[in-house]
This record gives structure tokens, sequence and C-alpha cells, in this order.
């Protein structure tokens, strides 16, 4: 199984969406953050699954929530990029490592 690795800036953008989320509605930031990890199973069990975007950057859109995981797959590791918001200034990540 691939070893997740996540970026720093995807970090604070997941805490800080799953935050908003339950200023929103109690319990709806842990159902967002339930959701973000049912989309890195899925990724890790088929990486070349999900549509390519910018290079080898691929994206998986999150079920209920308008966001996507960038992420990179590589031979030894799975590189979340950013958790970005679907209606947001796009590929605002696109030099991140």
């Amino acid at each position: 199984m691939l070893r997740v690795v996540s970026h720093p800036e995807a970090d604070q953008e997941l805490e800080a969406a799953a935050l908003w989320y339950e200023q929103q509605q109690p319990g709806l930031g842990e159902d967002f953050l339930q959701e973000y990890e049912a989309a890195l199973i899925r990724i890790v069990q088929a990486p070349e699954r999900w549509h390519r975007i910018r290079g080898d950057n691929r994206k998986l859109n999150l079920h209920r929530f308008p966001y996507a995981v960038v992420y990179q797959a590589k031979a030894d590791a799975l590189h979340i990029k950013a958790v970005m918001h679907l209606h947001r200034r796009p590929f605002y990540w696109k030099n991140r490592r």
C-alpha cells in the first residue's frame, strides 16, 4: 500500500474547510473529514484511475462537498498537493512540490 504524504498547505486547506463546515452545522465538519478519508482510500486503491490534470497530477472530487483531492502518485508514495475548492482559483497549487 502507498504511504500518503501531504503538502503542509493541503493540510491547512483540509483543516480550514472542516472548521468552516463545522461552524455551519455541528457534525458537518466531521462528515467532510470522513469523506476526505474515504477519497484517500479510493485513491490509494487505484491511484491511476482518477482524472489527470496538469502533468502527472490527478484529482478526485469528493462526494457531497465541492472539493477535490489533487495528488501525484509516485512509486514510493502518494503526494497530496491540495484539498481544492472546486469553485475558487483553479490551479493555484500548481507550484507545490
